[in-house]
């Protein structure tokens, strides 16, 4: 060999070595016969460890039939531009690389081998994933826009309609009331048919703002003792009248011992108003209502299910959706806002329960279930209405009561003996201990926030220091459904809020005390 040619090749291997992409050499079986330092820095495999192995060294298990296909197209001749793939590395990592491949001639011409360029494009795939995701995230948050704005403008039509329409039936019949020209039966009709459509309007502008008032946190409820039984009664009072019109049956279950739960009534009330009617609206002529009352372990459970249309599968999931209606559109079948689903979920939450629909699809009838904690452990008692009214003797009960507020202190205490209960007081969780020391009672007592240390303290020391079988009632002015989760896990067993009717203080403790 010429001295040209030794310097020319020593300088095509140098351009090969300093290259910042890998550059292997194979025969046209796959062996490698050069290996770059590029390819050292890619692949994580030195020269000596390379040259004389296959090139399925790089090629993951899955992808050896691109092997076949590259030498394939090299024997014809064929050059194989920017294929782009996946190899491994030595340690078992995969690495993205765009390939171009050529065919390698001998003098005569003849192809030999190929070489193969190798770059690394794991940076260029990263930034494609990115773009492809933004693009992703951009298109869905433009459908959700757009869907948004759909449900608004039909929210803002049905509206339109719904408050219209009342409206209409209102000033038709007031003008006709106006003119004098309807006898005495037709005056009667008109003045009811007011009154209803009044009354409708008024419920829909009701919704709206109870909406309003749940979003800016000033829905205020009224929080006490209710037994569902009571509510469930009441809800099934008012909504019988739209049933009987329609000859709908309505089937009860009801355990009048399933409660107390703590809760608005009214509120509570308003949610079952809105699914029993929703079960009435839904239902056919002459179809079933059914209302279960149960106490479920710790909850109470109410179910609404009817014989009505149902709901498609698709709709399902989107049933407590603001403004969602099935049945939607200038061909529909039932009024409505779209709000009362919607309304009763939240106000369901905010009294810490839960609530599911289910059906089987249109035509097959839908079931509501509702679940409420209870207010107090499930206690053996006959007549709820009798339980209310009077509560029960804790005769030979022993009753520790721990509150800072002297008044607060002396009327509980008062209520506690006038029941027949053996009462003993403290001020402090110091002084609760000390009585604790010598005097062992059923049920203790406490209130939560007091000077020092507070109820959550008491607890803790008395399960540490005195005993972990006496349990304990929390009394607080606190009254959120967080505020009872965190007595609850304290380690109380129960949880009363300020004010509270005395007659439930009595009945807490003999319930408690009996377990």
């Amino acid at each position: 060999m010429s001295n040209q040619s030794m310097s020319e090749a020593a300088r095509l291997a140098a351009i090969v070595d300093s290259s910042d992409d890998a550059i292997v050499g194979k025969t046209l079986e796959g062996i490698i016969t050069s290996w770059n330092r590029a390819a050292e820095r890619m692949f994580g495999w030195t020269a000596a460890e390379a040259i004389g192995r296959s090139i399925t060294l790089i090629i993951p298990a899955t992808r050896l039939a691109e092997e076949d296909m590259v030498l394939g197209r090299i024997r014809q001749g064929d050059r194989v531009d920017h294929f782009d793939t996946v190899r491994v590395k030595k340690d078992g990592t995969l690495v993205d690389v765009s390939l171009t491949i050529s065919p390698v001639r001998d003098t005569d011409g003849r192809i030999i081998g190929a070489s193969k360029i190798a770059r690394d494009i794991t940076a260029r795939r990263r930034l494609e994933a990115e773009h492809d995701e933004l693009l992703a995230r951009e298109r869905s948050a433009r459908e959700e826009a757009q869907a948004a704005t759909r449900v608004r403008d039909e929210f803002l039509a049905t509206l339109s309609h719904e408050l219209r329409t009342p409206l209409h039936a209102i000033v038709g019949w007031a003008r006709m009331l106006q003119h004098g020209i309807l006898d005495e039966p037709t005056t009667r009709h008109a003045s009811d048919v007011i009154l209803r459509n009044a009354e409708m309007q008024s419920k829909l502008i009701e919704d709206l703002l109870d909406f309003g008032r749940i979003h800016s946190g000033k829905l205020r409820l009224d929080l006490g003792p209710v037994y569902p039984f009571d509510v469930v009664t009441a809800a099934l009072d008012s909504v019988q009248p739209a049933a009987e019109a329609k000859r709908i049956t309505i089937h009860t279950e009801m355990d009048p011992r399933a409660g107390p739960v703590r809760a608005d009534a009214a509120r509570l009330q308003q949610v079952m108003w809105n699914l029993l009617m929703n079960a009435v609206k839904f239902t056919p002529e002459t179809g079933n209502i059914y209302v279960n009352l149960c106490r479920l372990g710790s909850r109470a459970e109410i179910v609404v299910g009817d014989t009505g249309q149902g709901i498609a599968a698709h709709e399902l999931p989107h049933i407590f959706e603001m403004f969602r209606q099935g049945d939607s559109g200038s061909t529909r079948r039932t009024g409505g806002l779209g709000l009362g689903l919607a309304l009763v979920q939240h106000l369901v939450h905010l009294h810490g329960g839960t609530i599911e629909a289910a059906s089987e699809g249109r035509g097959k009838g839908t079931e509501f279930r509702l679940t409420l904690p209870l207010l107090i452990p499930p206690a053996t008692i006959a007549d709820p209405a009798a339980a209310r009214a009077e509560a029960p003797r804790i005769s030979a009960v022993r009753v520790l009561v721990v509150e800072d507020d002297p008044d607060a202190l002396e009327i509980q205490s008062r209520v506690l003996v006038a029941h027949g209960g053996e009462v003993r007081t403290a001020r402090s969780v110091a002084e609760a201990l000390d009585v604790l020391r010598e005097w062992r009672p059923h049920v203790i007592v406490s209130d939560i926030e007091m000077a020092y240390e507070d109820g959550y303290t008491l607890v803790r020391r008395v399960r540490s220091e005195v005993s972990e079988d006496i349990p304990a009632i929390a009394v607080t002015a606190y009254g959120q459904a967080h505020d009872r989760s965190r007595v609850l896990a304290a380690g109380f067993e129960a949880h009363m809020t300020k004010p509270f009717d005395p007659a439930q203080l009595v009945t807490l403790v003999a319930s408690i005390a009996s377990h």
